[in-house]
């Protein structure tokens, strides 16, 4: 029987502004580069008047649906996606009626204007840390099937592409993109997930625990041993970036946003990193620890109280609040990221093999303009630390981590640039020190994740609660625990950089099986001696 896939198209808020539109096109910046806009195109950039988020958000969006065949993926792919009934798969992909454009690094107040002007499109929303805009514009146009597709997988791919190209062709646009939805993780499809997290189901709350425990990821790091050193106990602040978080009494939020929704998955990650040493519940890398923590701005829609709330997330709108996020905290110096695509669960799709590579132009084009993002981070000495992805099981061969999100690209092409070195990518291993099964390879360094305990939103009965725990696996569990130990080292090694505690980090002599290192914090310690 012919099975189609619904790919939902939201048209809504923030976009991602790109820079590479497709395969075979050079990049616009070379090693030792930079990818940031000038001060004069920020400035302009600022000033422009907006139609504003909300606004857009709530009274200009319009649903838009478009559809492809599961017959245009890999075998593996189809075998991935599990139909409804009525044989369909409903996964939001793209939105066809808004475009970030990002314009050259010297375009002049004038330039913009006139752009804006002569387009005839109104401004819903500025990056001028990244050059770019967002504009409402109908680009359906670009998603029309024609009779030469093999599937309808061939529309959508030409539109994203076709769109981003004719766009392109004003000499004052640096790059553009339509913006693209990473999940629509709703009642109906369970499995969609913009975490680097293993399913829901795998996430088992337990109840409220009497006593404290310290879970195995903390001792296999070796933090521990650091608890009693001289600063280690000292308040620090981990940044988090996530779908969600909820108070809870093993956490403590500063400046939480009172619109946040709550997830298991943000206070999951929360809790690694700094659960409290207060004589209950579990101990976090951090003896004392404050997260300061965003969600992405998001759409949210509660699913009568169940922890896997039905939401919309629009790359777009992860990169706006990541851009605001990592660069307005002036008290944080250490971030974690914990969202990917999860290309087979969520698509079917293996982003290594060779019939993949335009899908694979899409993480370029929203990793190029994290590089950017990263670049401003490098100035300020932020360190960003990134799962790994767990597009990897049941494979013989493990997809790499580069293609899981656009941040793991980015990450890489920035270093491999020239551009910025604070980019890094986890990946994920089981008490045994074994690379987990769903773990994608080509991390730069491995940290515990299957089956940890932490904090979660959301007791057994799927009720809100500030004193539940639960078990979940993944790149995403792994992720917090070296960005918490970059912290603890830090705080112990007060006369090193952000940059240099994160190289002293890799010092290790004990790799998982694929060979990735293993944070061993003592080891650590010895390639930084203290410095007076």
């Amino acid at each position: 029987m012919y099975r189609t896939i619904t790919l939902l198209g939201l048209a809504t808020i923030s976009s991602i502004a790109v820079v590479l539109p497709t395969h075979g096109q050079s990049t616009p910046f070379t090693k030792s580069g930079t990818a940031l806009p000038s001060k004069d195109t920020s400035a302009a950039i600022e000033q422009l008047g907006t139609v504003g988020v909300e606004e857009w958000k709530t009274q200009r969006t319009q649903p838009r649906e478009l559809t492809a065949d599961p017959e245009g993926l890999d075998p593996a792919g189809r075998a991935a996606l599990e139909m409804s009934g009525e044989q369909t798969k409903s996964v939001p992909f793209v939105v066809p009626n808004s475009m970030i454009i990002q314009f050259k690094p010297s375009t002049t107040a004038e330039q913009i204007e006139d752009y804006v002007k002569s387009k005839n499109v109104e401004v819903i929303q500025t990056f001028p840390n990244i050059g770019a805009i967002q504009i409402e514009v109908d680009i359906s146009q670009y998603f029309e099937p024609r009779l030469s597709d093999q599937s309808s997988n061939d529309a959508i791919l030409r539109g994203v592409t076709t769109a981003i190209s004719e766009f392109r062709k004003d000499s004052r646009v640096h790059a553009a993109t339509p913006d693209i939805l990473l999940t629509d993780k709703s009642g109906h499809d369970p499995e969609a997930d913009p975490t680097s997290a293993l399913p829901p189901e795998t996430a088992a709350p337990v109840a409220a625990m009497a006593g404290e425990v310290m879970d195995w990821g903390v001792s296999d790091i070796e933090a521990d041993q650091l608890w009693n050193m001289p600063g280690a106990r000292d308040g620090a602040i981990l940044g988090v970036l996530d779908v969600g978080f909820s108070r809870h009494t093993d956490l403590i939020f500063l400046g939480l946003p009172p619109e946040t929704k709550p997830d298991n998955h943000g206070n999951h990650v929360a809790g690694i990193g700094c659960g409290l040493h207060n004589g209950k519940g579990v101990q976090g890398v951090l003896p004392n620890c404050f997260v300061r923590a965003r969600a992405g701005d998001v759409f949210f829609e509660a699913m009568g109280g169940n922890p896997e709330l039905r939401f919309m997330v629009l790359f777009g709108q992860i990169l706006s609040t990541l851009d605001r996020f990592v660069l307005e905290q002036s008290d944080i110096r250490t971030f974690n990221v914990s969202l990917g695509y999860n290309w087979r669960r969520n698509f079917g799709i293996n982003p290594d093999l060779p019939e993949s590579s335009q899908w694979r132009t899409l993480v370029e084009m929203q990793g190029l303009m994290l590089v950017t993002v990263l670049e401003r981070a490098d100035q300020s000495g932020k360190v960003i630390f990134s799962a790994a992805g767990n597009d990897s099981s049941g494979l013989g061969v493990p997809i790499q981590a580069k293609y899981a999100s656009p941040f793991n690209w980015a990450a890489i092409t920035a270093r491999e640039r020239g551009i910025a070195d604070n980019g890094y990518i986890v990946g994920a291993h089981g008490s045994n020190g074994s690379r987990a099964g769903f773990s994608n390879s080509g991390a730069q360094i491995s940290c515990p994740g299957v089956n940890v305990l932490s904090a979660v939103a959301f007791d057994a009965n799927s009720q809100p609660s500030d004193s539940a725990y639960g078990k979940m696996s993944g790149t995403s569990m792994a992720s917090p625990y070296c960005a918490a130990a970059h912290v603890l080292l830090k705080l112990v090694r007060p006369g090193y950089t952000g940059a240099e505690i994160a190289r002293c980090m890799l010092a290790t002599n004990v790799n998982t099986d694929d060979g990735t290192p293993r944070l061993k914090l003592t080891q650590a310690l010895a390639a930084c001696p203290p410095r007076g």
